[in-house]
This record gives C-alpha cells, sequence and structure tokens, in this order.
C-alpha cells in the first residue's frame, strides 16, 4: 500500500490547484488525431509511449478500465484479473498493460516480469490528483482530447467538494478493516476518507479495541467491504454503545481498495462526504 500524508480539506484545495496546473488539460479539439509516438508519464512517475495506437489494452485497474471504455477504446479492452493478468500481459499481441498503482510487488513483479508490452501504473495518489492520472492515460493512448474532458468535469468535482469541505470541519473517522484491524490515512480507503473530509484516527495501520476506541471520539465509522464489522455487529459490543459514531448510526462501508480513479470519482466521494456527517 502507499503511504500518503493525510491532506485537510485546505491542504486538498492546494493539491487540486497545482494538479490542475500539471495535468495537461489543453483546449485541443476533439477529433484531432493523435500523435504517435504517444508521450505520457504514468502514477509512478515512468515515462511510457507507444509507437502506434493500441489493438489490445490488458487493464487490472477498474477505474483506468472506465476511462478507457469513455474515451472509445472498448474494442480494444481487455479486463484482467490478479490470477490471469501475468498470462495476458505476456501475450504478444497486447500493446499496453494497466495495473493499479498500489499493486503488490509480487504481483506488479510476476506482470512485470511477464510483460510483452509497456507496464502503465494507474492510480492518484493523493486523490486530487485524479485529473492528471486520467489525462496521463488519454494522452498515452493516443486519445488526450477525449480524456482531458473526463479530465476537466473530475476537476470540477473535486474543486466543488474541496470548496465544500473547506467550511466544514473534520470528522473524526474509524476506518475498521478485517480482525478488528484499523486502516491508516496512507491506505486507498483511508485516502477516500480523507479526500471526504474524515480525520481518520489512526495515524496507521493498527490493531484496536473496543476500550481503546471508546476514549477516541469517533464521530463515524467506515468499514471496509470486505472485511469490516455490519452496524448491528457494533451495536452489540457494550464498551462500543456511547461512542457517537455507533450510538448516532453514522456507519457506512467503502470498498477496501477505494474508490475507482474514473469520470464518477467526484460523485462517490460527494456521498461518502454525506455519509461521515448523516444526521
Amino acid at each position: 500500500m502507499v503511504g500518503v500524508r493525510r491532506l485537510g480539506p485546505i491542504a486538498v484545495l492546494t493539491v487540486l490547484a497545482l494538479a490542475l496546473a500539471g495535468c495537461g488539460l489543453k483546449p485541443e479539439p476533439m477529433g484531432a488525431g493523435a500523435a504517435f509516438p504517444s508521450r505520457a508519464v504514468d502514477a509512478a512517475g515512468t515515462a511510457v509511449s507507444l509507437s502506434a495506437a493500441p489493438d489490445r489494452i490488458v487493464s487490472l485497474d477498474p477505474g483506468a478500465s472506465a476511462v478507457l471504455r469513455s474515451i472509445g477504446l472498448e474494442a480494444a479492452l481487455v479486463e484482467a484479473t490478479p490470477a490471469n493478468a501475468a498470462d495476458l500481459a505476456a501475450d504478444p499481441a497486447t500493446d499496453l498493460v494497466v495495473v493499479p498503482l498500489v499493486l503488490g510487488p509480487e504481483a506488479g513483479g510476476r506482470i512485470d516480469a511477464a510483460a510483452a508490452a509497456p507496464v502503465y501504473r494507474y492510480g492518484a495518489a493523493p486523490l486530487a490528483t485524479a485529473p492528471t492520472a486520467i489525462s496521463q492515460l488519454g494522452l498515452a493512448v493516443g486519445r488526450g482530447p477525449e480524456a482531458a474532458v473526463i479530465a476537466r468535469s473530475v476537476a470540477d468535482g473535486l474543486a466543488a467538494l474541496a470548496e465544500r469541505l473547506a467550511s466544514e470541519p473534520p470528522v473524526r473517522t474509524l476506518v475498521e478493516g478485517p480482525a478488528a484491524t484499523a486502516f491508516g490515512p496512507g491506505t486507498p480507503i483511508g485516502q477516500a476518507v480523507a479526500a471526504a473530509g474524515g480525520e481518520n484516527v489512526f495515524p496507521a495501520d493498527a490493531r484496536w479495541t473496543p476500550e481503546e476506541v471508546a476514549g477516541l471520539d469517533v464521530r463515524a465509522w467506515v468499514a471496509a467491504d470486505p472485511g469490516g464489522s455490519t452496524y448491528a455487529t457494533l451495536q452489540g459490543i457494550v464498551e462500543l454503545a456511547a461512542v457517537p459514531a455507533i450510538r448516532d448510526g453514522r456507519v457506512t462501508d467503502v470498498p477496501r481498495d477505494g474508490y475507482p480513479v474514473d469520470g464518477q470519482l467526484p460523485r462517490a466521494l460527494q456521498d461518502l462526504a454525506d455519509r461521515l456527517r448523516a444526521p
């Protein structure tokens, strides 16, 4: 998992401004034609270039897959799973392999070793850099203008959310994983909570006990899906009955890997911000 310092609402605004300045959102006409070799920089900072328009893109990242479909490359897209990604990447017909930025080193190493094409790492950490990630992926596959439209929409949505959060206090939040563990703010789910204005009560991944949590003034409880507890389960723990998040029913679930970095990201984060503050 990628370790990233948690950003408060004001810092999110600053990062967002920097992201917009460097995400390559130029007023290019739609259908202007792609120039190859393409030139882009992935989320890991690696330059990626294709010599011609891709006919086969193997993607292990759901956000990247959604963006590729949206910019007209559905026919070239082959969606992979951790179980078959290395085999698909090894196919000589593959022109590009897209993997999540947070892919574990073991799985990532297998794909890197097998890939017959460039490997592109996709993601946004922090999530305010999502417009850059979308824009750069479009440039990599020769669909820069089309991706710029999505990136601009995402940038506008994130800016609106950041503006809202700048006037609201952060919500003290526990991000719960499986087996009484808590996720820190550097994890994908922790980044989603931070981007929605949640203040993670644990500074790093840790185990928690009901007695410890009772003294942390937890105002919202995020249960990782899969792995976190249900509201009914939490209600049944006597030591947690007085915790504001449990007392007020402010328990919600979020995908364990966070939200896909695609055109729907701002809406997902805005919905999470509402749920963290729900009466």
